[in-house]
């Protein structure tokens, strides 16, 4: 279709999809998608869209403002937009770009956890994969009896890359591997907020940063989690009672782990262990 937006070269294509009602309640979806070739004088603004957006700079720049903060995206990085805040973003000169608007019923909480991490642009040594991905989620969406499972697992793959980003990954190595390894050596021991601290010299206020920005919840639940998980291992795979299992995994009492894992997982370590696997 002929783009009418100011800045769009002709060899620009745009297309639209209509998404089944169970691709918009169970998958991710892209209702909108194209591949732009721009010049400077490209720039949208919107007060809102429902809709998230996701690129890929080919090559050119892209500069991106959302809530007054501002970011420039280049060759082979990804841009993500959540489209509900006002939003522009413009060409500083030749740009070409692939893009898809998408949804679906877990988009507003991954949205908001990989922008809270990473901010809007990502950047990926080996990111110029994501090029085919992105190529093969427009070529199913342009297809007639494109296959909506597809496209959601192709959206996902981008999705699951940004947030495993290596720039991530090593800048949790960095800060918290000390305390990750003192829990897995230790977690049958008294562990507190200030040993972990100074292990990796930081203060248990940043630490506690840290933890909710590289693992999504707190040193002591992260603690919680790593010692539960040991605790499964034992009540299937060992004789050992669950006063035990609660002594060797690090619990106060056997009442005590017994409470953490029925909060865990809804049922008491006896039950679990009764479970066939």
């Amino acid at each position: 279709m002929k783009i009418v937006d100011k800045g769009v070269l002709d060899a620009s294509f745009m297309d639209f999809s209509t998404p089944s009602e169970f691709a918009r309640s169970a998958l991710y979806y892209c209702p909108q998608f194209g591949h732009f070739y721009c010049k400077q004088g490209y720039d949208i603004q919107r007060e809102y869209l429902e809709l998230y957006l996701l690129m890929y700079i080919c090559s050119g720049t892209m500069t991106i403002e959302v809530n007054g903060k501002s970011v420039t995206a280049g060759s082979n990085q990804i841009v993500l937009i959540d489209c509900y805040q006002k939003h522009r973003y413009y060409c500083n000169g030749d740009t070409e770009f692939l893009w898809f608007h998408f949804n679906g019923s877990s988009c507003a909480s991954y949205v908001k956890y990989l922008i809270n991490q990473n901010g809007m642009v990502y950047v990926g040594e080996d990111f110029w994969r994501l090029k085919q991905v992105f190529l093969r989620i427009i070529s199913e969406a342009q297809s007639n009896v494109g296959n909506e499972h597809r496209i959601s697992l192709y959206v996902n793959q981008i999705l699951c890359r940004m947030a495993d980003s290596k720039q991530q990954v090593s800048a949790m190595n960095d800060l918290l591997l000390p305390a990750l390894e003192h829990i897995r050596t230790k977690y049958t021991h008294p562990i507190s907020l200030d040993d972990l601290a100074d292990l990796c010299s930081i203060s248990k206020p940043h630490l506690i940063r840290c933890f909710k920005k590289y693992l999504n919840c707190t040193p002591h639940e992260y603690l919680l989690s790593y010692r539960l998980k040991q605790s499964k291992q034992m009540l299937i795979g060992s004789q050992n009672t669950v006063e035990q299992i609660a002594e060797l995994c690090g619990f106060n009492s056997a009442s005590h782990f017994t409470r953490a894992f029925r909060g865990a997982t809804g049922i008491t370590p006896s039950e679990f262990r009764r479970l066939q696997f």
